[in-house]
């Protein structure tokens, strides 16, 4: 095109270059350059190879094309074209069309070709720390030179003796680990919020996660599934919340348990002394938002005495404590439904065993039918694909409901425990007891105007829900003769464990469709 300005004898005022996508507007500072020197008539036509240089998105195309059809652009000259003011509009739109539509097609056929690469067992991109592209493959292979340092960054943190950031401090610190340098980022240490992507990564164990679906890798696992699911164990035991170790002396036993409703900001506590001139003295306590935002004025200016925020508490844990007689029954009932419900899931366990056990057979077949010559490779790779994808969701969610059902019993107990004795400890003298109850009783403590707002954890919204129909069945069960009471009784801990089954398992739907 300088060659063409050239034996035209052109004037060119500037050369613009652009190298930033033209899919979206106002993405481009050239552009924009470009339409202001047209706009204050620095210029007044532009010489580019095709229509699709300037423009691939209808906004950006418009802009020009109305400025063609002010004359405040002259002319626009491409190698084969020339469109000026009083050509036909339908010519020049037909052309930015086409530009726009060449985007959109090409982005679908990329998408279309990382899924079907992803399907493949190929992650489409660029790998965790740890692999590498192979670009004479296209596939991922071991990075040689981090992969040992990948591993042990797993090591020892499957040790349990270090926490998440400890091992990102040692990695960086001791060991020298960088991300692999690129053209525009990488060779930097991992964070250690890079440390926990990455231990919870299930790309290390062998799968590609894409377009919110999981494939079975081909590329090699640096651990195990049963190394990854220790690594899963041990965080979230590490990011359990805990209430602190209380300080001794502590006039205010929710510090840093109850946050702000509006700003986030931590609830603190003062107390201020008042004398009065006839030597009386009078102590006023007071709560209230620390205000610490710098980029957000709070409104919450008001106080709250640490009474009345005890008094509220008082009156939350009232909606869930349960009668000391429905306690000792389920006690004694929980064992026995735990033991029917053992003998339910041993039998979906089977079922889902039986369902991936005729899954590998059926993949196995497969590979047998392509090394007899009974299919051919194409139809092997969609057959395999397939049959692989169903055999990671079985697997997964076979895993996720035997965890579902280590953990069962355990939130039980934890449930009736905290029923019968949460108001009781919380009435004791020791603040650790209070700060363990309000820990135990709900996550995200807020106080807003005044008033305390909690968000119940989920084992505990039965109790709210079925209390008074709880209280009203138990008076009406102690007025039955005394074998009917007891099958009464059996009948009445079985439908409550039922309801409070169901809201301990987030995983049974997942359970129950795989069964049917």
């Amino acid at each position: 095109m300088k060659e063409y300005a050239s034996r035209n004898g052109l004037n060119v005022q500037a050369v613009l270059s652009e190298s930033r996508s033209a899919k979206t507007p106002n993405n481009r500072p050239e552009f924009d350059r470009l339409i202001e020197m047209l706009k204050t008539g620095e210029v007044d036509a532009i010489l580019c190879w095709q229509m699709n240089r300037l423009s691939r998105n209808p906004a950006e195309s418009g802009i020009l094309q109305q400025l063609l059809q002010d004359e405040v652009l002259k002319c626009v000259q491409t190698h084969d074209r020339v469109f000026l003011p009083g050509d036909n509009a339908v010519i020049f739109s037909v052309e930015s069309s086409i530009a726009n539509q060449f985007v959109r097609d090409l982005m679908v056929n990329v998408r279309r070709g990382m899924h079907s690469k992803a399907e493949r067992g190929w992650f489409p991109g660029v790998p965790p720390v740890g692999y590498k592209n192979d670009r004479e493959t296209r596939t991922i292979v071991i990075d040689d030179e981090r992969w040992l340092l990948v591993r042990r960054i797993w090591d020892t943190f499957l040790s349990g003796n270090h926490t998440v950031s400890e091992v990102a401090r040692m990695a960086d610190h001791e060991w020298g680990l960088r991300t692999m340098a690129r053209k525009r980022r990488g060779d930097k240490a991992l964070s250690t919020s890079g440390v926990y992507a990455l231990l919870q990564n299930p790309f290390y164990v062998g799968f590609v996660q894409y377009g919110g679906k999981t494939y079975a890798g081909k590329h090699e696992a640096m651990v195990s599934q049963e190394e990854f699911d220790r690594a899963a164990s041990l965080i979230h035991r590490r990011n359990t919340a805990r209430p602190a170790i209380e300080q001794k002396n502590e006039p205010f036993a929710y510090r840093g348990l109850v946050k702000c409703g509006e700003c986030g900001c931590l609830i603190t506590y003062s107390a201020k002394t008042r004398r009065y001139k006839n030597g009386n003295s009078q102590v006023f306590e007071y709560c209230y938002c620390t205000n610490r935002r710098k980029d957000y004025d709070c409104s919450q200016k008001a106080t709250i005495k640490p009474e009345e925020l005890t008094r509220q508490i008082r009156q939350e844990l009232e909606k869930y404590t349960i009668m000391p007689e429905f306690f000792k029954l389920a006690v004694k009932h929980l064992n026995e439904y735990n033991d029917l419900q053992s003998q339910k899931q041993q039998k979906a366990y089977e079922l889902q065993q039986q369902s991936i056990k005729a899954t590998e057979d059926e993949l196995r077949g497969l590979q047998r039918m392509l090394y007899t010559g009974r299919c051919n490779e194409s139809f092997f790779d969609d057959e395999s694909v397939k049959l692989e994808q169903r055999l990671v969701m079985l697997r997964k969610q076979f895993n996720d409901q035997e965890e579902s059902n280590k953990d069962w019993r355990q939130e039980a107990h934890r449930f009736f425990n905290f029923a019968r004795y949460a108001k009781q400890d919380f009435e004791s003298d020791s603040d650790d007891k209070k700060r363990q109850v309000l820990a135990d009783m709900g996550q995200n403590l807020t106080l807003l105007d005044g008033r305390l707002v909690f968000e119940p954890i989920k084992y505990l919204v039965p109790v709210v829900e079925a209390r008074q129909t709880m209280e009203a069945e138990m008076k009406r069960v102690g007025t039955l003769p005394q074998q009917m009471k007891k099958d009464a009784e059996a009948s009445m801990i079985s439908n409550w464990c039922t309801r409070q089954d169901s809201n301990l398992r987030p995983l049974a739907p997942q359970a129950n469709a795989l069964s049917s």
